[in-house]
């Protein structure tokens, strides 16, 4: 039985001939068609469009189309678009061209480029790497169709016996599973060999922890930390946020508002690849403030770059973790604090679960009845004295 089903897009301004959206999650349970507001309910999130188109002949043709950090009118507008393409093409060839790739290799570069605007720089650079040390030679210049489960596990199992550990290995699945899921909605291979691929459990979770005072010390060398654009990022760091978010973030994701002031961390720079919005903290507020807020740009710019990246960050941070004498805590650990210290005040987990970013902002997630507020108020313990 299909996970899934195909609901009928209908904009009244707009010709929506053809064109289904696909519901994964059964998010519109009982509905037949989708309105204009029913669209805004699932805005920004990763999602896939069918146009179906109908021969003279006879018969249907029907194509995929995913869309994603854009708002779900513009998505049913680019799929108008493209729909008319292949329309247009239909009318004077008599069919719909398949694009054919002879290789894995060709299919990965593709994918790639089909998500520059949805990915990081950082992120391709990083696939892109891990793909060409591991999977390009063993893998790369086969057809996408005789590729096995059996050849991804023995890349895995390689990286295994040279000691390498199950997270590390666990990369390979995550980069070659999306990139088979594009090549099935492409109508290239029917089924993904990523998906049964074994990776040895492991324990993805730390304790790192402090006492308060020490906790409370750390903060008072971050805010007294004489470089103002290194400071800010340890701001945003020290109440939960990735450092690439951090790196990455925009003046114009910045909203103040009368109610709560928050911010946004653009979907392509979120690790779950989903926008999120985060109560922007008095103290984080100030610090901008004082820094001198803009209207566009990174607000972290880099000398020769976009934005400081973390080679040129981490220095920093060790000078001001020294000064708080704390022994080996990485930028990563200011997760494991915020989290450690919220469970320790008694903070429920979906609450910090959202503190965090764990949570999918999908409207069927189990988090979705957290509001932002309480997120506010959980910030506001552990930034007490």
């Amino acid at each position: 039985m299909a996970s899934y089903k195909f609901i009928k897009i209908s904009v009244n301004t707009l010709d929506c001939k053809g064109i289904y959206f696909k519901d994964t999650g059964n998010i519109f349970q009982g509905k037949k068609e989708l309105n204009k507001k029913d669209l805004e309910k699932i805005n920004y999130n990763n999602n896939t469009f069918e146009i179906r188109l109908y021969p003279t002949r006879g018969g249907i043709k029907k194509k995929s189309f995913s869309t994603s950090d854009i708002t779900r009118l513009n998505a049913v507008k680019n799929t108008i678009a493209k729909r008319n393409e292949l329309k247009e093409e239909l009318q004077n060839t008599g069919t719909i061209k398949k694009q054919t790739f002879k290789s894995l290799d060709d299919i990965f570069q593709t994918y790639l480029q089909s998500k520059e605007n949805t990915l990081s720089k950082e992120n391709i650079y990083s696939m892109t790497k891990t793909y060409n040390k591991w999977i390009y030679k063993p893998l790369g210049k086969l057809n996408i169709n005789i590729i096995t489960t059996i050849d991804i596990q023995n890349i895995v199992n390689k990286m295994l016996k040279q000691g390498l550990a199950p997270r590390t290995s666990q990369t390979i699945k995550q980069i070659l599973r999306p990139v088979f899921n594009y090549a099935i909605d492409l109508e290239i291979c029917i089924k993904n060999p990523a998906l049964k691929v074994n990776i040895p459990k492991f324990d993805n979770t730390k304790n790192f922890n402090l006492e308060d005072e020490q906790r409370l010390k750390l903060l008072d060398e971050i805010l007294k930390y004489e470089y103002p654009q290194y400071k800010g990022i340890m701001l945003f760091l020290y109440l939960g946020r990735r450092l690439n978010e951090v790196l990455t973030l925009k003046w114009d994701k910045i909203k103040l508002n009368q109610d709560l002031d928050t911010y946004i961390i653009d979907a392509k720079y979120s690790k779950n690849r989903k926008i999120q919005i985060f109560p922007l903290s008095p103290i984080l507020k100030d610090y901008l403030i004082e820094f001198g807020m803009l209207k566009n740009g990174f607000i972290f710019k880099g000398i020769k770059t976009e934005y400081i990246v973390r080679s040129t960050f981490i220095s920093h941070w060790k000078k001001v973790v020294l000064r708080a004498n704390i022994d080996k805590m990485g930028i990563h650990d200011t997760r494991h604090l915020l989290g450690n210290t919220l469970i320790n005040r008694g903070i429920s987990e979906d609450i910090i679960g959202k503190v965090l970013g764990h949570q999918s902002f999908s409207i069927t997630s189990r988090y979705a009845t957290v509001n932002i507020n309480s997120v506010n108020e959980a910030l506001n313990i552990y930034l007490e004295n």
